[in-house]
């Protein structure tokens, strides 16, 4: 249903007929708690966490929302063509420069669609519809000291691009037509002929689990693939361990994307994954983002003090690096706003990482710096305290790289292995409910330990390397 419809099928509504939840409370004020499930704004302080309930978690305080808004300013500068929200508060209550406003009693919020302002009345008790003149007039006389008017985008609109799958998707960069075969996905940039059309992936919907979106089975892999001895001069004998975990997570391919499980959205040999701050995938597009492709792929997109920000043309700004629930919740929504259905912005995302990796080496090599330095940092910081491996084969260190990079096992099942005679054998045990990965590990350890690519080298924890015995 379009928001108009929503917000005119909610006026006089009381606020138990717009939560479902348990915060029904008539003495309470609703404002940000009605706004919030009319738009979907899930951050911050939420009405579940509050009192309770099963239902969607909305926010429920003004100045939260506030602070979240891509783009504020005046109501006098409001784009009247788009919904957006509004603000009333006492005008030394708001920096807008610094996006803030004080968290004080006296503020209210509306949404603002096709010439009213949509709120919860505290009076009422229901929903109410007025003209911006009206609203400011009201708590002009209500609160204490001059009111201001302010406007704000809605959190997280950004996100969202105009994706029309004939390529003329974005407004400038790089632009790629999309098509389907059944389950399939394809893409190819625009103006090019059919015969450059690629596979971007293949549609996941499994009901239980809920999974829905795409991969690329096995067989339908291609692109660049991962070799050790290709990048050895750059990361030394951490392309050896790289290779190992690449070979069981995605047979090395460096274009590889899922968009089906929770992190939502994971790309490249290493399967870096979208939804840990200040880890895997976000640290790769901060490298890209620096890159002279960047704009051409990811026009959208912009570096701010180091983080990756949304960027619109009309100066609108949101941080995807924002941490909710321990999640980068607003990058997972850029790259696959939406859980179900499979979306066509969730196509483009991995069309475009695709295509960037096969074309531009500089791409490529960033991916392997990534996943290299990542490597080696929880080598350092967790690996090697948690089990003491220094002076320990390298061998030994893949093992137990690959085990907690799929996040298989605990610290005491890898201390117990440890514990044990045979540990390399007992350590290729720990993920044996894994059939096809445990198999496909083994095999590799083997081969690369034929090779001596493995086996000859120990680690030295003091300057976490691996070096030769």
């Amino acid at each position: 249903m379009e928001l108009i419809a929503r917000l005119e099928e909610s006026v006089g509504d009381p606020i138990d007929a717009i939560c479902p939840n348990n915060f029904h409370s008539r003495t309470s004020n609703h404002c940000a708690h009605y706004v919030s499930h009319l738009v979907g704004l899930s951050f911050g302080f939420n009405c579940v966490q509050y009192k309770g309930g099963t239902g969607e978690q909305d926010n429920i305080r003004v100045h939260e929302i506030f602070v979240r808004c891509p783009k504020v300013g005046r109501f006098a500068g409001l784009d009247t063509s788009r919904a957006q929200l509004v603000f009333v508060t006492r005008k030394n209550n708001v920096d807008l420069g610094r996006k803030w406003m004080g968290n004080i009693p006296e503020k209210h919020i509306g949404i603002f669609c096709q010439g009213h302002i949509y709120h919860y009345s505290s009076t009422a008790n229901a929903v109410s519809k007025w003209t911006p003149e009206r609203f400011l007039s009201v708590f002009q006389n209500a609160y204490r000291g001059d009111q201001g008017l302010y406007f704000g985008t809605i959190p997280g609109e950004d996100i969202l691009l105009d994706v029309d799958p004939t390529g003329n998707t974005v407004e400038e960069g790089r632009a790629f037509e999309l098509s389907n075969a059944g389950r399939n996905w394809f893409a190819k940039e625009r103006g090019k002929p059919v015969s450059e059309q690629f596979f971007v992936g293949r549609e996941v919907r499994q009901e239980g689990p809920a999974y829905f979106g795409i991969h690329q089975p096995a067989g339908s892999r291609h692109g660049e693939r991962f070799r050790a001895s290709d990048y050895f001069e750059e990361v030394d004998q951490w392309a050896v361990l790289l290779e190992l975990t690449g070979h069981c997570e995605s047979g090395n391919y460096l274009n590889v994307v899922n968009t089906y499980d929770r992190a939502k959205f994971t790309f490249g040999f290493y399967q870096l994954a979208a939804h840990t701050p200040d880890d895997n995938l976000i640290l790769l597009f901060r490298e890209l983002l620096r890159l002279p492709q960047a704009a051409l792929y990811f026009p959208e997109l912009k570096l701010i003090n180091d983080q990756v920000h949304r960027v619109k043309k009309d100066g609108g700004t949101t941080n995807l690096e924002t941490v909710f629930e321990g999640q980068l919740q607003f990058f997972m929504n850029f790259l696959n706003p939406l859980r179900v259905p499979i979306d066509e912005q969730e196509i483009l995302s991995a069309g475009r990482m695709m295509h960037w990796t096969a074309a531009d080496p500089l791409c490529r090599r960033a991916q392997i710096r990534v996943s290299a330095e990542l490597l080696q940092r929880k080598m350092s910081r967790r690996y090697s305290r948690w089990y003491d491996l220094d002076g320990a084969t390298d061998t030994i260190c893949a093992i137990i790289a690959d085990i907690h990079h799929q996040g298989r096992a605990s610290k005491k099942t890898v201390r117990e292995a440890l514990a044990k005679d045979g540990k390399e054998a007992e350590l290729l045990t720990i993920n044996k409910a894994y059939g096809s990965r445990n198999a496909r590990l083994t095999a590799k350890v083997t081969e690369m330990k034929v090779k001596g690519e493995l086996g000859k080298r120990r680690y030295d924890a003091c300057i976490n390397e691996c070096v030769a015995i």
